[in-house]
């Protein structure tokens, strides 16, 4: 109960700063000031967390023994030779422990986050409440070597929407010394392109259909020459809930429709989100029959939450307007029409990602219920 009343606290001051500053003719300035102090308050909740993060306790272990072992061996696990790099460095620095390492990995998950929001999203707070209510907040407390990539991923994404290959895949390399996963964005940079129509909309449908019925087999495949200690385990046999599929199936849908009926403007910026949320979303409904899928659905979650405040604007801007084949025109341009729209779509999608969220905390996502401090301020 006192995890419950923490986390809705913390969503609550999230909304309470967007009332305050974006809500109201929002600004760029006001943009900014909502962006420091929501970030800041969620960096206070994960530098200073402790035990909370399934994987916590693991990396905490393993900055102690990679710093002992010093540069003679560069292996560990099988953790990628940028991360064990990197925590060796850290151990140079004196008095350096394993709780200055959470909180200097909260830097490199916050920062990043909090300048993409800024600089990319039209709507930065309504960015914001879905980084949170999307888990993304709480994968950063759990995968650390995958925020790290993910992070990255961030970074890239100026060059992706500019078309800057070869910087984009510098920078999906440099990722892959920490998550060797991320490589998986090279060709999700090429398959992007594809223009977001309803015909593809059933092409893609098809593609999900056929990847989610030959996901077993394909898993058996991979598994033969790639960490073949997952076959059989529970990550590969056991999926999550479907409920976490429910919020990306309905903004995918919406997104392709939009585009057909041309309320959504189709710039490349546009129709990369639209696809890479799709992918996102061919992920998370395959993360119902393979949990470890949910590994590789965050790296394009983050896409999610800049493509809804672009469909929120859009049909705040432009409405509906279409002809049905017995050509009567349906017209939901008036200003009343557009605000009904828009808010409507606002708050189903507030709702599902609160049932998401909630939902998760319940089964304890990402190790995240029980929060505990160092500080001993919030122990529940």
């Amino acid at each position: 109960m006192v995890t419950l009343l923490f986390y809705t606290i913390n969503n609550a001051l999230l909304l309470l700063w967007a009332a305050l500053f974006c809500f109201h003719k929002p600004t760029k300035t006001k943009n900014l000031v909502f962006i420091l102090i929501s970030f800041s308050q969620l960096f206070l909740v994960m530098a200073f967390r402790t035990g909370i993060g399934f994987d916590y306790n693991m990396y905490a272990v393993g900055f102690r023994n990679m710093v002992e072992t010093g540069f003679g061996d560069m292996n560990y696990y099988d953790w990628e030779f940028g991360y064990v790099l990197f925590n060796k460095l850290l151990g140079l620095i004196p008095g350096f422990d394993y709780q200055m390492l959470m909180i200097v990995l909260s830097i490199i998950a916050i920062l990043p986050a909090s300048l993409f929001i800024y600089r990319h999203s039209e709507m930065p707070w309504l960015s914001t409440v879905l980084y949170v209510n999307l888990f993304m907040f709480f994968m950063s407390m759990n995968f650390l070597r995958q925020m790290i990539a993910v992070s990255l991923v961030m970074i890239s994404w100026h060059f992706m929407k500019r078309n800057k290959f070869i910087l984009f895949a510098v920078m999906i390399v440099i990722a892959s010394f920490f998550h060797q996963t991320v490589l998986l964005m090279l060709p999700v940079y090429f398959l992007v392109k594809m223009k977001p129509a309803l015909k593809e909309l059933l092409i893609y449908g098809f593609i999900l259909l056929w990847f989610y019925a030959a996901s077993a087999n394909l898993f058996d495949l991979v598994l033969n020459f790639y960490h073949e200690e997952y076959k059989e385990s529970s990550f590969i046999v056991q999926g999550l809930s479907f409920i976490y599929a429910v919020l990306p199936l309905f903004l995918t849908i919406v997104s392709f429709v939009l585009v057909k009926l041309g309320t959504i403007n189709l710039t490349n910026e546009n129709k990369y989100l639209i696809n890479l949320s799709f992918i996102g979303t061919l992920m998370m409904v395959t993360m119902a029959k393979h949990s470890i899928i949910e590994r590789l659905s965050y790296f394009f979650i983050i896409f999610m939450i800049l493509l809804v405040p672009v469909v929120y604007r859009s049909l705040r801007t432009k409405g509906i307007r279409y002809t049905t084949q017995s050509e009567k025109v349906i017209d939901l341009t008036s200003e009343k029409a557009k605000k009904i729209l828009s808010v409507t779509f606002l708050l189903l999608i507030l709702a599902l990602s609160y049932v998401h969220f909630y939902y998760g905390l319940n089964e304890n996502a990402h190790g995240c219920k029980n929060y505990e401090t160092w500080l001993h301020l919030f122990d529940s």
